[in-house]
């Protein structure tokens, strides 16, 4: 038995690396980190994506080959690490220190990506506090701190600060988390305030991540399997012998195969249903908003899964399926004009003939800076008056990351 599992594993692992292999008729880059097509080479520190649809030459001359293998490393670094578990909203960040990566924890005990802001010019200058939120393309997955849509929102804002002459520093912190969608965003947003802090102004960009069909995060198939082992115990430790993988294959070849897309909702009520679930989204945030005494703006992000162009990608080809990207233009096309939300999702046809994609969806270092000029310009500084921060009693105390 050891043995046949042995030669079962030895035979699974090919397998399975065979997933993960780049294509090796490209030559390499003159620095030896990433294929010409694009891709990374593996040095151990590569995730899927980065061997298979990574492009480093869209990072422009933002960053030197070097310096992007290295913010690679860091973040496959970081993703090793998992999430770390976080009430109402299932998950978040961990803390991680790194050159390009760094996750600290608020006061509030709230992990958040940094941003940079510009530090205060004078002792009693006021702060008006932006939060975003947002999906990966919030939290800058795969560029630098300081190149984030948030971080270059800061850089912007408080420019037009000191050319217009307000007494005035704009802070911003990025509550971008990956892979969340308008409903988690709804319930950290709540989750945050209820700890006390007060922004002047909450930005939402989303559309990339639209939650599951019955409207929960992407992990809650885990959760369901978690709290069960919790109660009643285990056998996950035999699911992974390689004989027991070749069982389940074998099983699973023999079964009849099913429709595709069968246990799925009819595609017209399922557009329905998920522009009602952003728009719902904005009504609660409105009302929540109004509670707190904040202000919130909206908006609709470009999309590399609905509009980019196919020849800007690395490979030549879009690493979205012509049904997911079906989906998104019937999603994005059933948004009323009144919804509320401010429409970005031009914005790749704006930006011209250039790669502002540098895998499947996140945004290159020079696009998260158009983004953000986008965004600014739908914000009035003047405006922004400073919340009243009355003595605000934090619902429990501030929590921390378990290991």
């Amino acid at each position: 038995m050891i043995v046949i599992n042995l030669v079962l594993f030895v035979i699974f692992r090919a397998v399975d690396e065979a997933k993960i292999t780049p294509d090796t008729q490209f030559a390499y880059s003159k620095s030896g980190h990433f294929y010409e097509n694009g891709t990374a080479v593996d040095n151990g520190k590569r995730t899927p994506s980065n061997l298979n649809v990574f492009d480093y030459t869209a990072f422009e001359d933002s960053m030197s080959e070097p310096e992007i293998s290295q913010m690679l490393d860091e973040f496959y670094d970081h993703s090793r690490m998992g999430f770390a578990y976080q009430p109402w909203s299932q998950y978040g960040p961990r803390v991680f220190s790194g050159k390009y990566l760094n996750v600290a924890l608020e006061p509030n005990g709230l992990a958040v990506r940094r941003t940079i802001n510009s530090p205060a010019t004078g002792k009693d200058q006021k702060i008006v506090k932006i939060y975003a939120f947002g999906g990966s393309t919030t939290f800058g997955s795969g560029v630098p701190d300081a190149h984030t849509w948030p971080s270059y929102l800061s850089q912007i804002l408080n420019d037009r600060a000191r050319n217009e002459n307000l007494d005035i520093r704009v802070e911003v912190t990025n509550y971008g988390r990956v892979g969340f969608y308008p409903t988690q965003e709804l319930h950290l947003l709540l989750d945050i305030l209820r700890t006390g802090q007060r922004p002047e102004l909450i930005i939402f960009l989303d559309g990339v991540n639209i939650g599951r069909d019955d409207d929960t995060p992407n992990l809650t198939p885990s959760y369901h399997r978690i709290i069960n082992e919790a109660q009643l115990g285990s056998d996950r430790q035999w699911q992974s012998l390689p004989m027991v993988r070749l069982a389940g294959a074998i099983a699973a070849r023999s079964e009849p195969k099913a429709t595709p897309d069968a246990d799925r909702p009819d595609t017209r009520v399922q557009t329905e249903q998920l522009v009602e679930r952003f728009q719902q989204f904005r009504s609660s945030v409105l009302a929540i908003s109004d509670l707190y005494g904040t202000q919130p703006v909206f908006f609709l992000q470009p999309d590399g899964h609905y509009n980019y162009p196919d020849h800007l990608y690395g490979s030549g080809k879009s690493p979205s399926s012509p049904r997911a990207r079906a989906q998104k233009k019937e999603f994005y096309a059933g948004f009323p004009k009144d919804s509320g939300f401010v429409d970005l999702t031009g914005l790749f046809a704006e930006w011209g003939d250039r790669k502002a994609i540098m895998d499947a969806a996140h945004y290159t270092p020079n696009f998260s800076k158009f983004v953000a000029q986008k965004i600014a310009d739908r914000i009035n500084l003047a405006e922004l008056k400073p919340v009243k921060q009355e003595k605000v009693i934090a619902t429990g105390i501030p929590r921390k990351q378990y290991p």
